[in-house]
């Protein structure tokens, strides 16, 4: 008898003695199950990778397949420099756990989203890549699988229980928007990875391709040291493709305390270290590369010192683009400041991946036709055929013509403006739709009742003289979305704000007077350069000023 009793504290002592040795947990798999999930395509039929968070529904830990394991961390930006690695001959490979939600670091992920979350619809704390069918071994419980597939498809949310028994389920991810089949196809302007090595590579092919990601312009990245996130190389030889899914290399660079400057679609980096700072030379090597498209990061948070350096940079007339969108968060006034002094500038979002939790998270939409074709989508970024999102859809048009687009009128007549905006309820309902100009906001329409997931007008709108004309949207879950302007243009006159321009030239001056202060005692070589620089820019400003006020006068 005294032997019996001994027994049951006997067995669990050899079963650690066991695990230890053979490192698994032996004597728990028989209370385990194993759960299969395939994940279909409703409009192919085929299984598609995805991201994915499974949650223990008792104590709210996050399980990580194969062995059902609790998340201890997540990744880190530092095993992004490194670079991943997509195994193909691993059934059960995931992707890195990124962090959601809650305040980041700056390494798991950036400050800048302080409490909002990554992607305004999912709600979990972390997802991670899986392939299209994936195996996750659990203690019997209650759990959550939460799946989405980018911003078009509908994602999904689908409690299960675990008992002894191996089940099977099926996820099927169904769009609520097909922007394709409408000319649109998304990327991601900034995006930081290495892609050296074909595993790298076959990473990032297959992360598209679970967040429906069609572009993802990979920058390797500079600074006066040297660079990270080394590329392969540049130029249509080294461009990656699995479906219509593309990875194209680029550059953030150069940075410095004046800004970080992104040039897409390059044959070459465009790097001089002894004339670092001076952006205009920065532009002019970039633009010497055939089909080169150019941008300023981080614009959507004033971030990288845009204040410090935009006003400066902005006047060589060489900027394509600004990321308007990154982080969660929209700089429209910003960005309206500058069309109303005259500057084109085409709207853009990049996720700034590692330091954003998940490429896609934010889109950069471009209408290059019934198909992809990767050049008219870097052709049509540079005219401004865009409108960026992290949630809704938008349909803009003046006069039947796209985003991006000059219109010329005689000052006398008027323009057809058509607007719409769509979303749905898992991903975010439009509740305001505005049409806005150099004049501001012309048009406003509301989700009075919530029952509609559609907003959209058409409307008249007089042109007594030269207009930038745009549309944004936000959703009832904090979701924006925003188009290029199209710029109508009466009599060659800027779309301009005469009656605007000399309170925000005054901005520009002042912030030009903090850099000139500066270098106000230098007399190195960079000094000088950067002193001459910002005398043309002032130079700039004051003919611009002067031609307003003329302009205003008449």
């Amino acid at each position: 008898m005294h032997l019996r009793k001994q027994m049951p504290a006997a067995v669990p002592i050899a079963c650690i003695a066991i695990q230890l040795m053979m490192g698994q947990a032996f004597c728990d798999d028989h209370a385990k199950a194993k759960v299969t999930f395939k994940l279909l395509d409703v409009p192919s039929g085929q299984p598609t990778p995805a991201v994915v968070c499974i949650r223990d529904l008792d104590d709210g830990s996050v399980r990580l397949p194969p062995d059902g394991r609790v998340m201890k961390r997540v990744s880190l930006a530092e095993e992004f420099y490194r670079g991943i690695s997509f195994h193909h001959d691993d059934h059960d490979w995931v992707g890195p756990p990124r962090k959601m939600l809650g305040k980041g670091d700056n390494n798991d992920r950036s400050y800048v989203y302080e409490e909002l979350p990554s992607i305004p619809f999912w709600h979990e704390p972390v997802l991670y890549q899986t392939e299209p069918t994936f195996s996750i071994t659990l203690e019997p419980g209650s759990y959550k699988i939460s799946v989405a597939r980018g911003m078009e498809y509908v994602p999904v949310v689908q409690k299960f229980a675990v008992a002894a028994q191996d089940q099977d389920h099926v996820i099927q991810l169904d769009r609520w928007v097909d922007l394709p089949s409408l000319g649109w196809f998304s990327g991601d302007v900034h995006v930081h990875h290495p892609t050296t090595q074909k595993a790298h590579q076959d990473f990032l092919l297959r992360y598209a391709e679970a967040e429906d990601l069609h572009v993802v312009n990979v920058l390797e990245m500079g600074h006066h040291r040297g660079t990270d996130f080394k590329q392969l190389g540049f130029g249509k030889e080294f461009r990656r493709r699995r479906g219509d899914y593309w990875l194209v290399s680029g550059q953030e660079e150069p940075r410095s305390t004046f800004g970080h400057i992104i040039g897409l679609n390059t044959t070459e980096l465009a790097r001089d270290l002894e004339t670092y700072d001076l952006y205009d030379l920065a532009f002019q090597r970039l633009h010497d590369q055939p089909n080169a498209v150019v941008g300023f990061a981080h614009f959507s948070w004033n971030g990288c010192n845009l204040p410090r350096g935009f006003p400066w940079y902005v006047t060589t007339e060489a900027i394509d683009f600004v990321e308007l969108l990154q982080f969660s968060r929209i700089n429209t006034l910003d960005y309206y400041e500058y069309l109303n002094l005259g500057f084109r500038l085409a709207a853009a979002a990049g996720s700034d991946v590692p330091w954003g939790s998940t490429i896609g998270e934010v889109r950069t939409y471009v209408q290059t036709g019934e198909t992809l074709d990767i050049d008219r989508w870097f052709a049509g970024l540079e005219k401004g055929r865009t409108f960026v999102s992290n949630g809704p859809a938008l349909e803009f048009t003046v006069n039947g013509e796209l985003p991006g687009s000059e219109i010329k009128a005689n000052g006398k007549g008027k323009v057809s403006v058509r607007a719409r905006a769509w979303g749905h309820p898992k991903v975010g309902v439009p509740e305001l739709l505005e049409l806005v100009s150099n004049e501001g906001t012309l048009h406003t329409e509301r989700n009075t009742d919530g029952g509609s997931h559609e907003l959209s007008f058409e409307m008249h709108v007089d042109i007594p003289r030269s207009k930038w004309l745009a549309i944004n949207s936000r959703c009832d879950n904090g979701a924006v979305a925003h188009t290029s302007p199209i710029y109508v243009v009466v009599d060659g006159e800027p779309t301009w704000s005469p009656t605007k321009s000399q309170e925000i030239i005054r901005k520009q001056l002042d912030a030009i007077a903090v850099i000139e202060k500066e270098f106000a005692d230098g007399n190195d070589i960079r000094s000088r350069a950067i002193q001459e620089r910002l005398v043309r820019a002032k130079t700039y400003y004051a003919k611009l000023l002067e031609a307003t006020r003329k302009s205003t006068r008449k």
